[in-house]
């Protein structure tokens, strides 16, 4: 059976980063890094484990879209095994045209319109929706972006994540909306025009697109399977509940997920959360790991150089494989 939310890599060296949140600089610097320790023959893979966009920035410091870009470049040239991005859940509200802001900034709004102007939407959004979750490898060590999560702990719940629909999903929800609502009034509402525009980029009343935000206001608002998606990307781990009780968590994940992995991932490596310095260990099973935004301060930020074959029992031996990016 296929996994379309998985990799796995059985052998050579990972660089894993996370949480690059459209910082250009940052990125430069880790491609540039990676090119480096490829050409020395140090690192074989570049794993992104997540939040590659959305900058928390201003609009011209953001190269969210620049930095997606050259990713998908970088994967035509190199080979999509040996350049990966793994959804966070900062990619995933731009399947489904769903509204992700913190503060003052509207991260799915800018981003839409970047789309637009590109005129590459339906090639990112192609890319995007056939992003694996996560990257499974024989030294047993899990890359992810957002870590444990309670939704996921039992073998039939990680079956139904590594195989995970969002075509269906979004199907689903068309024939919903167009069976339950006339979308050709859209066009006559004057404030739901304006939404539009400003959250999903649509350029006008004719824009086929136009049914896109009441479609993901529809799955956001209604639909189990979403939810279900959406807490496997938002877990708060242990800041949820205590690391005793993610220590629980984790395990089960791990142990859920491993029904479907060549051999038993022990580790979780992922992002998502903000860290003093470079990395933390979480608990008996993870390492959290941030290399640019999540980083404080962001200049400590890290990367770790992953034996993918070379057995891992902890997370703590996974600490002298770090590096600093900007060293």
């Amino acid at each position: 059976m296929q996994y379309p939310r998985a990799k796995y890599l059985d052998h050579g060296v990972a660089m894993v980063v996370t949480d690059l949140h459209g910082d250009g600089e940052m990125y430069a610097t880790i491609k540039e890094l990676f090119l480096k320790h490829r050409e020395a023959g140090e690192a074989d893979y570049l794993v992104i484990c997540g939040d590659l966009i959305h900058g928390y920035g201003k609009l011209d410091e953001d190269y969210s879209l620049n930095m997606l870009m050259d990713v998908m470049k970088l994967q035509k040239e190199l080979g999509s095994d040996k350049v990966i991005l793994v959804m966070g859940n900062h990619e995933l509200p731009h399947i489904y045209n769903v509204t992700l802001s913190k503060g003052n900034i509207e991260f799915t709004a800018r981003f839409e319109q970047f789309l637009t102007s590109s005129g590459h939407r339906d090639e990112i959004f192609d890319f995007l929706i056939n992003l694996p979750l996560y990257v499974f490898t024989r030294a047993g060590v899990l890359l992810t972006h957002a870590g444990a999560t309670h939704v996921i702990s039992s073998k039939d719940e990680a079956e139904h994540i590594l195989t995970f629909d969002h075509k269906s999903l979004i199907q689903l929800a068309d024939d919903r909306l167009h069976n339950g609502y006339d979308v050709s009034r859209l066009s006559e509402d004057k404030n739901y025009l304006r939404q539009a525009m400003h959250f999903t980029g649509v350029t006008s009343s004719d824009d086929p697109r136009l049914s896109n935000l009441l479609r993901g206001q529809l799955i956001s608002q209604t639909m189990p399977e979403f939810q279900f998606l959406w807490d496997t990307l938002f877990t708060r781990n242990e800041l949820g509940s205590s690391i005793s009780a993610y220590n629980y968590v984790a395990q089960f994940f791990l142990r859920s997920l491993s029904h479907f992995a060549p051999v038993e991932q022990k580790v979780i490596v992922a992002g998502h959360l903000a860290v003093r310095g470079g990395h933390e260990v979480i608990g008996d099973h993870q390492l959290r790991l941030a290399s640019g935004a999540h980083a404080h301060p962001t200049e400590d930020g890290q990367y770790l150089l992953l034996n993918c074959a070379a057995p891992v029992q902890a997370p703590t031996d996974l600490v002298p494989c770090l590096r600093h990016v900007l060293d």
